[in-house]
């Protein structure tokens, strides 16, 4: 692995402020940064709000997953919050008493995007995510259920797609979306890794024109039904609630994914 780059202060605060934003301009606290080791932090009242670093100084917290390697096969800084603990400042004398918390891990996915994150949340004293997203500006579009062992055993993939496309897929192509395409698909993964697709919600009719990638349509022109087209539920709060579909990404602030998802989700998609 490389070493980390002198200059990752100034990296870490522009990477960690596209990450709040546009919150970080009225979030309470003062910044500060370290150099050694390297990290910039928010903090308040003696407590620690949120914290920039390379994913390397909490490793055990690292995984195939959600460890993201830059363009020059560096990993990206992580970003660590904590929504629902009160972790002290002197936590930062000790980096790896941060296992002790429930903590949210956000990685931008890309250099230049840092609102584009693979997000997830840990318990105390766990290394093993009990959820994991994809996020775009803070809209989900991907969510991985996770067994006791951190094993996926179901994918939920958000975004206009061909029904039978593979859960990994990008739709890049959305000239050839086929007819009655997908906008929300749920695979089942079996112990072995493969994947089956068992629900979806699509369009009640072809688009007649490409649809923009971040046009999320109203939940009157889908239907929700099995992998095979039969209707199944009436509208989109039946059918979050019986896949177990996060559409606020709830999971991640330490909330039931079903508290106000399944009521909101009714009005959107």
């Amino acid at each position: 692995m490389k070493s980390l780059p002198s200059s990752f202060g100034a990296i870490a605060l522009g990477v960690f402020l596209s990450l709040s934003a546009p919150l970080h301009a009225t979030a309470p606290g003062r910044w500060i940064e370290s150099s050694d080791p390297p990290y910039v932090a928010r903090v308040a009242d003696g407590a620690l709000l949120s914290i920039q670093l390379q994913p390397v100084r909490l490793k055990l917290d690292m995984n195939a997953h959600n460890s993201v390697r830059s363009e020059t096969d560096d990993f990206k800084p992580a970003r660590y919050s904590f929504p629902r603990a009160h972790v002290p400042q002197a936590v930062l004398h000790r980096l790896t008493d941060i296992y002790r918390y429930e903590r949210r891990r956000d990685v931008p996915i890309v250099s230049s995007g840092g609102n584009w994150v693979i997000a997830e949340y840990f318990p105390a004293h766990s290394h093993i995510p009990v959820a994991r997203f994809q996020l775009l500006g803070g809209r989900v579009q991907r969510q991985e259920r996770l067994d006791r062992n951190g094993r996926t055993t179901q994918i939920v993939v958000i975004g206009w797609a061909r029904v039978a496309a593979p859960a990994d897929e990008e739709a890049s192509d959305l000239t050839a979306l086929g007819e009655r395409p997908a906008w929300i698909r749920v695979f089942r993964v079996s112990p072995s890794g493969s994947r089956t697709l068992v629900a979806v919600a699509r369009r009640k009719r072809s688009f007649t024109a490409p649809p923009h990638p971040d046009d999320v349509p109203h939940a009157d022109d889908l239907t929700f039904g099995s992998a095979k087209g039969a209707p199944e539920w009436r509208s989109m709060a039946e059918f979050a609630a019986a896949q177990d579909i996060d559409l606020d990404a709830a999971a991640l602030s330490g909330k039931s994914e079903t508290s106000g998802t399944a009521q909101r989700a009714g009005s959107r998609a």
